[in-house]
């Protein structure tokens, strides 16, 4: 294969990854093969030369949602020129917002993705990139700065302690837009988000 034909080739890769990172969030894993290729203008003989399964663009599709996730929080750091507590603050006003719950394309997959990746068998690539993804987030929560480096986890990162506090600050965000998603459309959708707000703002007290 000529050099231009294996940039071409990484370039239909990088956008396959993240069309379908987009696609999965929005729609779920059921979306199928040949959505995703027609999406990306590619033929389902061309998907397999790129990946060996579905299963396989599960795992790299999820990796880069919280790659995203990633660099958001890097970015509510530097706005606030280092003071996490700020960061903190300004991640909890996006995530709990309309804006996210009507945004799930674009938004964190640990709500997005959570149903389906229940649903992976253990050991399935998208499992374990999504444990590894909401370590990272309930680390930072807890004040560690996000890993913008090259995705590499180890056994040993994930068994470390992860903090009570952080776990359940992200369990009521990330299960408030969830349930903000699937009552949007009614008051009690907005609801859900402003009390969720309220709840973590009080337990930082």
């Amino acid at each position: 294969m000529g050099r231009a034909s294996r940039e071409q080739a990484a370039e239909h890769r990088e956008q396959i990854v993240t069309t379908a990172s987009r696609m999965f969030r929005e729609q779920g894993f059921d979306v199928s093969l040949t959505e995703l290729t027609g999406a990306v203008g590619l033929t389902t003989g061309g998907f397999y030369r790129q990946f060996r399964s579905k299963d396989a663009l599960q795992g790299e599709a999820m990796e880069r949602a919280f790659e995203e996730l990633r660099a958001l929080l890097a970015g509510f750091e530097a706005a606030g020129n280092g003071d996490h507590a700020a960061a903190r603050e300004a991640l909890l006003d996006f995530y709990l917002s309309t804006g996210h719950r009507d945004s799930a394309a674009t938004g964190c997959p640990a709500s997005a993705l959570g149903a389906d990746v229940a649903r992976q068998p253990p050991g399935s690539a998208a499992k374990e990139q999504y444990v590894h993804g909401i370590r990272e987030l309930a680390d930072w929560l807890a004040g560690g700065a996000p890993d913008t480096t090259a995705h590499q986890h180890t056994d040993e990162a994930d068994d470390a302690p992860v903090s009570d506090d952080a776990l359940t600050t992200l369990c009521t965000m990330a299960g408030a837009l969830m349930l903000a998603r699937a009552t949007a459309g009614s008051p009690l959708s907005e609801r859900l988000l402003t009390t969720a707000r309220a709840a973590v703002t009080t337990s930082d007290r």
